[in-house]
């Protein structure tokens, strides 16, 4: 009992104890030494509380732990005696016979032996069920605690794996993002060689036409520099004979040559949304599965406290 009314922080017993909003109690200046920033986390349950002004206003007074300490040490019933409440000789509060009486302390009335057994009787059943009704709660509150903590070590075993899991898989999207990188540049330099190539064709088509273009203006200097007029139907015929095959030529050309045909490469990466994630998510979920443990025993509940005898 002693241990259950020492204060967490002195490990000594409760002085002058107040229980904060988790149902803990402390020593009131065990308490006021531990407030920071107007709030005190509670060392046990880690709930954290207000503290407005440094103050413990919302602290209540612990009455549960001034009776478990008189209880243990028996000094609140120390003046209870074979003479003491004294006994007076009047009528019975119970069965109104006049009689030696003593004041019942479960009605606080003055009642005779047998009157007053009943009432104890009565008290003890009471006193009974709530204790058994405690101890089932508590013993409850217990395994379950105890399973709690099962299925959280459990689970902290699986969050390791779950981490392997995590890398893994990162690794293998690197591995991915990697041969797609991979296979885009690969993409891109057959792009450039392709562009490239045609540079060099097209240059090649420029010398050619820029012959193409020198002769054509050598063929207008023959004309213009010829005198003899049969000599130039003559050429002029030859010319209108051919010039379709030239112009046939210089279609050829033009089909290769147009900007029409031109393509171009662009990169469009991949962007992901403002909460999309790359790797995966991890949600919290309330479907959480408790383990009982291994080989454990269930918590025994001791059998039921005798109440105090009323005199």
């Amino acid at each position: 009992m002693d241990s259950f009314v020492q204060c967490y922080y002195c490990n000594k017993l409760l002085n002058h104890p107040l229980e904060l909003l988790c149902r803990h109690s402390f020593c009131s200046n065990c308490l006021t030494k531990e407030v920071k920033n107007e709030k005190i986390i509670c060392p046990i349950c880690s709930v954290e509380h207000t503290a407005p002004g440094a103050s413990l206003s919302t602290a209540k007074e612990d009455k549960l732990t001034p009776y478990l300490i008189g209880l243990n040490s028996g000094d609140p019933y120390s003046s209870i005696t074979e003479t003491s409440p004294a006994t007076i000789h009047a009528e019975c509060a119970g069965c109104k016979q006049i009689t030696d009486l003593r004041i019942c302390f479960h009605c606080d009335k003055p009642l005779c032996t047998s009157c007053r057994a009943i009432h104890y009787e009565l008290q003890r059943k009471d006193v009974d069920h709530s204790i058994q009704s405690l101890l089932t709660k508590t013993n409850e509150l217990l395994v379950i605690a105890q399973s709690l903590n099962t299925s959280r070590t459990n689970r902290i075993q699986e969050y390791k794996l779950m981490k392997d899991k995590v890398t893994a898989h990162a690794n293998e999207l690197v591995k991915i993002l990697h041969d797609e990188e991979q296979t885009l540049q690969k993409k891109i330099d057959a792009r450039i060689q392709y562009e490239t190539e045609r540079i060099a064709t097209t240059e090649r088509e420029q010398q050619y036409l820029q012959k193409n273009k020198t002769t054509l203006d050598q063929v207008v200097d023959k004309y213009r520099d010829e005198k003899n007029q049969m000599i130039l139907l003559k050429m002029h015929k030859d010319y209108l004979d051919l010039a379709p095959n030239w112009r046939g030529r210089l279609d050829i050309y033009a089909g290769r040559i147009n900007t029409k045909k031109e393509e171009e490469l662009h990169f469009q990466p991949t962007q992901p949304g403002k909460n999309d994630t790359l790797v995966g998510k991890l949600i919290d979920s309330k479907n959480v599965t408790l383990h009982a443990v291994a080989g454990s025993k269930p918590v025994t509940t001791p059998a039921a406290s005798r109440s105090c005898n009323i005199m």
